[in-house]
């Protein structure tokens, strides 16, 4: 019987994280699955201040935009205000509003940037919709009808061009930023299985442009781990295209040995023991067993809140 041998995705070792720097996630709804790992170990994190934007020019524009531009993005369907650049969960019931909404989390999240060691962007999907008659890449189309917009299919260019600009500008702002990118593992199976892979092939030659131009700039394998090392349908969820629990735990862990330094992955190692330790619930709460049981887990509660006052923990 002939054994196949796995793929094994090689990453370099690059320990940037700590639990003394914030970290920011923005992009596709993987760069959700991360934050939430990285929020529940007890990070400081911020996310995705505008929802979940999927295209790389979308989430450029973020940065580059004044508040002129982005107040500009607001308008109403219905009685409710949406903007052009951002997802459907972030609105209001008057355009007034959402356009103070925008403007303050936008500043808020570019402060946090110039404080920030590390930004991770997660970038879906290389196709976009254009107003037409405009030169208006949408972030989010919010139902609105496709006869609004045209479909184009971005360039390597197109993209490397804008977050150069990007990088550059947050540089200047925090010489210590860390931005690593990514390239999500969800298929983008409305585009079809040929453009999707289309899509995912510009997407990853424009993030290793950016990184071969710019040392600040790295590349976590999501993408590659996803399609190589995890070629089962097992790792995914019942739609076949999004990645299960199993696979985000696996892919969780190879980003934890990528970038958490020696000491990080030991506090974090600790941190999720008691996370877990904390939330169990006795059968018999009553019983002298449960009450010692209770008291012990408390003391080591303390103990790390004393040794650790840094992490970040709300159960």
């Amino acid at each position: 019987m002939m054994i196949m041998n796995k793929t094994i995705v090689s990453i370099p070792e690059n320990p940037i994280i700590d639990y003394h720097s914030p970290v920011l996630f923005m992009g596709s709804c993987f760069s959700e699955h991360l934050s939430d790992k990285m929020m529940q170990s007890g990070f400081s994190i911020q996310k995705n201040p505008f929802g979940v934007v999927f295209n790389p020019i979308s989430l450029a524009q973020f940065f580059r935009f004044t508040d002129q531009e982005i107040m500009d993005s607001v308008f109403s369907r219905a009685d409710v205000a949406l903007s052009w650049l951002t997802n459907s969960s972030c609105f209001a019931y008057t355009e007034a509003e959402l356009k103070t909404n925008l403007t303050l989390q936008r500043r808020e999240f570019i402060h946090s940037v110039s404080q920030a060691k590390v930004m991770f962007v997660t970038l879906g999907t290389a196709w976009v919709y254009q107003k037409k008659n405009t030169d208006y890449t949408v972030g989010n189309c919010h139902k609105v009808p496709k006869d609004n917009f045209e479909k184009r299919l971005l360039s390597v260019g197109e993209i490397t061009a804008k977050w150069t600009a990007v990088i550059d500008e947050l540089r200047r702002k925090n010489k210590d930023l860390d931005i690593i990118f990514t390239v999500s593992p969800v298929r983008h199976t409305k585009d079809g299985a040929m453009e999707n892979a289309r899509s995912k092939a510009i997407l990853l030659e424009a993030v290793h442009q950016l990184k071969d131009q710019n040392h600040c700039v790295d590349y976590f394998p999501a993408y590659e781990l996803m399609m190589d090392e995890m070629r089962d349908y097992a790792y995914y969820s019942k739609d076949g295209v999004h990645p299960n629990d199993i696979a985000i735990d696996e892919i969780w862990k190879r980003f934890q040995a990528t970038y958490f330094m020696k000491e990080t992955q030991d506090i974090c190692t600790e941190f999720t023991a008691l996370r877990q330790l904390l939330q169990h619930r006795s059968i018999h709460p009553d019983s002298s067993a449960s009450k010692q049981f209770v008291k012990d887990r408390e003391m080591k509660w303390e103990d790390f809140k004393q040794q650790y006052p840094f992490v970040m923990a709300d159960f």
